[in-house]
């Protein structure tokens, strides 16, 4: 037997050792790389994922903004409204005054002719008789001013 296919079970042993650490060295070495490329595509889709939520976020904003214009010019002719209202309001209360009113004046100018008449009476009447007219000509004239209020 020569001494060239002779082999020692520690050059097995030691051949055995490189290859199982050169092996988990590999093992290593890939799992280092594929765990990277994990890393490098979660944050690409975490990047992702804050761009749609900011789009997102910016659109809400900005039809939010949108509302709230629209609601100011709304509130502002509501308050418009208001004062039409008001005015309306003012108008059918006047209204509804109206046919008051217009008995009083009817009235007012009907005292003032029986005033004239009374005036013309006491021309010619004696003097007691004048003094009793032209108290009922101040009745008269307190009944009109109090029409005229």
């Amino acid at each position: 037997m020569s001494a060239e296919k002779v082999h020692q079970i520690d050059d097995y042993q030691k051949k055995e050792e490189t290859v199982e650490q050169d092996f988990a060295a590999g093992i290593g070495e890939k799992a280092q790389k594929d765990m990277g490329k994990v890393a490098v595509i979660i944050s690409f889709m975490a990047i992702v994922l804050l761009v749609v939520f900011f789009y997102g976020l910016n659109q809400n904003l900005s039809n939010l903004t949108t509302e709230v214009k629209d609601l100011q010019g709304v509130r502002g002719q509501v308050e418009t409204l208001n004062t039409q209202m008001a005015t309306v309001d003012s108008r059918i209360v006047e209204l509804e005054k109206l046919p008051l009113k217009t008995r009083h004046i009817i009235m007012d100018g009907m005292i003032e002719e029986m005033n004239q008449k009374a005036g013309y009476i006491s021309q010619q009447l004696t003097p007691e008789e004048q003094a009793k007219l032209a108290q009922v000509q101040e009745l008269l004239k307190n009944v009109q001013s109090g029409l005229q209020k």
